[in-house]
């Protein structure tokens, strides 16, 4: 159960312009501020939406739902910003965060999607109950779902995602996705200590594509927003998890078992799913 205290707000945009890391793509969508998923190495901690937040609460212990975030895009769509827009959702929250399942900002700002579908939309989540919206998503021909996998370790699961579903969970709606024929990605970002063989035959019949990332090339500041994960990284993996160009010397194995034309890496990984043709 999240132990987050709710901050409801209203909005003055919904769809904000991307920079850097996220490049590829137009624009974010955050229907919540801050996150009740309480994981370890999430670079959100350091960032200012974490350290300027006005609750003096630490991260995860706060939430902020966008209590207008539908109707801000609806009137988007009605200036027709939404239609050329490739739009990531989310980066700095969850959609899927626990809040949603009673407010469902998120389904409502699908529903405005199926009216006016973007060029692209990418739906990043942990969440199961992202099935929750399978008949919305299926009716939004840009859309793409990915889910974080980091790993088949429960114990390094439960140690780095204390408060997320199990990956057995989170498996199983990779499943009920691609069932659906909804075009899915695993995130495994970042790649937590585990069997990667193990990892990567797990997804291969349940995904589209894979993108791996780790806390150096995956925290948009080569580390500096991982400083805290990647030491208790490396106290729980006898420090061999924890350095530069791991999950890269990793991407061979799952290039092995999915081929290498569904496997991509951190940044460009992500931008990949940007494109506006159809294509990763």
């Amino acid at each position: 159960m999240s132990r987050a205290r709710r901050f409801p707000r209203e909005a003055r945009s919904i769809l904000t312009r991307t920079r850097g890391y996220l490049s590829g793509y137009t624009h974010t969508l955050q229907p919540y501020v801050g996150c009740e998923f309480s994981c370890v190495y999430c670079y959100v901690r350091e960032m200012t939406v974490q350290r300027a937040n006005p609750y003096r609460l630490p991260w995860s212990e706060w939430i902020s739902p966008k209590t207008n975030a539908p109707a801000l895009l609806r009137r988007a769509a009605e200036r027709g910003t939404v239609t050329p827009a490739r739009i990531f959702c989310s980066s700095t929250t969850d959609p899927y965060v626990p809040l949603e399942r009673k407010l469902e900002l998120t389904r409502a700002c699908l529903e405005v999607f199926v009216e006016t579908p973007p060029a692209r939309l990418v739906l990043q989540t942990r969440s199961p109950l992202v099935e929750r919206d399978i008949d919305l998503i299926s009716e939004i021909p840009s859309c793409w779902v990915s889910v974080t996998v980091t790993t088949l370790d429960e114990a390094a699961r439960r140690r780095f995602e204390p408060d997320s579903p199990s990956t057995a969970r989170r498996l199983e709606t990779l499943e009920r996705l691609h069932a659906a024929g909804v075009r899915v990605q695993a995130a495994v970002s970042p790649l937590l200590p585990g069997d990667t063989r193990a990892l990567a035959e797990a997804l291969e019949p349940r995904v589209d594509r894979v993108v791996v990332d780790d806390c150096f090339s995956g925290d948009g500041a080569g580390g500096s927003r991982s400083r805290t994960a990647l030491a208790q990284l490396a106290a729980f993996a006898a420090g061999e998890w924890a350095k530069p160009g791991r999950a890269e010397a990793e991407l061979e194995m799952f290039r092995a078992v999915l081929g290498p034309d569904r496997v991509g890496f951190s940044r460009d990984g992500f931008d990949a799913l940007a494109c506006a043709d159809g294509t990763p």
